[in-house]
C-alpha cells in the first residue's frame, strides 16, 4: 500500500528543475515573505525576504531542492481544486437546473417516447446542403 501512494505522489514531484524555475520559486519564497511582512507588521520579515532575494540573484540553484516541493504541490494542489471547482459548478449549476427541467416536465431527449414504443424518435432531417450553409452554418 505504501508503494502505491510513494508512486502516486512521486508522479507530481518534477525529475528535473530549470535555472528559470528555481529563479521562479525563489521569487515566491520573497514575495511570500514580503506578504507575511505586510501583514504581520513585522520587519524581520523583511530582512528575510531581502536575504532570500540576495540569495535568489547570486546563486539560484540553492532553490533546487525547494522547487521540486514546490511544484509538486503546486502539481497537486492545481489536479485536486480542479475537481472540486468543477465538482461545485456541477452541483451548484448543473443539478438544479435538471431538476427544474424535471419538475417542468421537459424532455429534451424525448426518452419518454423512446421507452413507449419501438418506433424511432429521431428526427428525419432530409434536407440538401448547399454551398450557402457551408458559408453559413448558424
Amino acid at each position: 500500500m505504501n508503494n502505491k501512494i510513494y508512486e502516486r505522489i512521486k508522479g507530481f514531484i518534477p525529475a528535473t528543475i530549470s535555472p528559470e524555475q528555481a529563479k521562479d520559486t525563489g521569487m515566491a519564497m520573497v514575495l511570500i515573505c514580503l506578504l507575511i511582512a505586510v501583514f504581520s507588521e513585522k520587519k524581520n520579515w523583511e530582512f528575510l525576504a531581502l536575504a532570500l532575494l540576495l540569495i535568489n540573484m547570486i546563486r539560484p540553484a540553492i532553490y533546487r531542492p525547494v522547487a521540486k516541493v514546490w511544484l509538486g504541490f503546486s502539481h497537486l494542489l492545481g489536479t485536486v481544486m480542479s475537481k472540486v471547482i468543477l465538482s461545485g459548478i456541477f452541483f451548484v449549476l448543473v443539478v438544479p437546473v435538471g431538476l427544474l427541467r424535471r419538475l417542468m416536465g421537459k424532455d429534451a431527449l424525448r426518452l419518454k417516447e423512446w421507452k413507449q414504443g419501438n418506433a424511432s424518435v429521431f428526427k428525419i432531417r432530409d434536407h440538401k446542403f448547399t454551398a450557402d450553409d457551408i458559408i453559413n452554418p448558424y
